[in-house]
């Protein structure tokens, strides 16, 4: 089987046609009707997603160090998305996409972008070890990010405690945050809820073409945002790669546990950070633009299917050195050089304020 053929780089292009064919029926769908779409992904397919990863994690004393991998990434990840985005989007006028970016720039999806190019070039032993990893990122976009997003939010929102319990368990994602978590504590695998986890499961496996339609329909390639994007995202995956850096210098990772890790910290930033975005400014939490959040989104799978393409494609040795000395400079030195073409055109307040939300 050529590499063309294989699963990773298969799954890859199929995204790849479910974004033009959402473009091509973007003029089917009115605004309310998108608006739909996002509501049924949120409140529909997310929490079975959310429900079944937390249903499946268990911790293996020999194996922390993929955890522990795994916090420090989430916040050199988050430390990088503050500088990149207030570089981009420096002043009060400019706050609403610099928090925007920072929130969308600090998340990581490797479900979607990560997990099929490790279990497909790396092997099955090794996605336990990308799923520990991933595990601090879940905790964060779970239970940090609301919270994070409340307080450096524009206003509005009420008190942090404000909501009852009964309250927060009206929210489908709440309720399968509590019952994923009950599950991970009882030892109840996913398996043993029969026709309920399959109906889970179908609505979880819907999420992805659903999303990647909705991309289509959504992203845009005028103005300032694809350039912006862009930019931050290349920022993005510049400190990410010096994170690698450090873990190999650090932890002495070699062969398959360092393509694991590298495939892990190119994953694409997640749909969940953006979602726990829209419900921070459904209840009434202002100074966010959710569809600057989203074309980040949109903008860094394509980008992020590239790189995991490339990094499988190449001898792995050769593509994790690479990843460890070569691509940190040479990403802080491409986002520089964009930076500075762009900083005129994204840096006028007018172009963003008319869309924040």
């Amino acid at each position: 089987m050529s590499a063309f053929e294989s699963e990773g780089v298969q799954k890859a292009l199929s995204f790849l046609c479910l974004a033009i064919f959402g473009r091509l029926i973007k003029g089917r769908f009115s605004k309310p009707m998108v608006a739909g779409v996002q509501k049924l992904i949120l409140d529909g397919m997310l929490p079975c997603v959310i429900f079944k990863a937390l249903c499946s994690i268990k911790l293996d004393a020999s194996l922390l160090k993929w955890p522990l991998m795994g916090a420090v990434f989430v916040v050199a990840q988050l430390a990088a998305s503050a500088l990149c985005s207030s570089l981009v989007f420096p002043g009060d006028r400019l706050a609403a996409p610099r928090r925007s970016a920072l929130a969308e720039l600090g998340t990581s999806a490797p479900g979607l972008s990560a997990m099929v190019f490790v279990k497909e070039f790396v092997g099955d032993h090794a996605a336990g070890h990308a799923a520990l990893f991933d595990l601090p990122t879940k905790l964060y976009l779970i239970f940090a990010l609301p919270k994070l997003l409340r307080a450096a939010g524009g206003g509005g929102g009420g008190a942090a405690g404000g909501a009852s319990a009964l309250g927060l368990l009206k929210d489908p994602l709440n309720v399968s945050i509590v019952a994923g978590l009950a599950c991970a504590v009882s030892g109840t695998a996913f398996a043993d809820l029969a026709f309920v986890g399959k109906a889970m499961t179908a609505l979880a496996s819907a999420q992805t073409p659903v999303l990647f339609l909705l991309i289509g329909m959504k992203l845009k390639f005028e103005g300032a945002t694809p350039a912006a994007c862009v930019v931050l995202l290349v920022g993005r995956h510049a400190a990410n790669y010096a994170c690698f850096a450090g873990f190999v210098a650090v932890l002495g990772l070699a062969g398959d546990d360092a393509l694991t890790a590298l495939l892990m910290v190119q994953a694409a930033v997640s749909v969940v950070g953006w979602s726990q975005m829209a419900k921070a400014s459904e209840a009434g939490v202002a100074g966010y633009n959710l569809d600057f959040a989203f074309d980040i989104v949109g903008y860094s799978m394509p980008l992020t299917m590239l790189l995991q393409t490339l990094a499988c494609l190449s001898d792995p040795a050769q593509a994790t050195a690479r990843a460890a000395t070569v691509l940190p400079v040479a990403g802080a030195a491409l986002f520089a050089v964009g930076f500075l073409a762009i900083k005129s055109s994204v840096q006028d307040p007018a172009a963003w304020e008319k869309k924040a939300d």
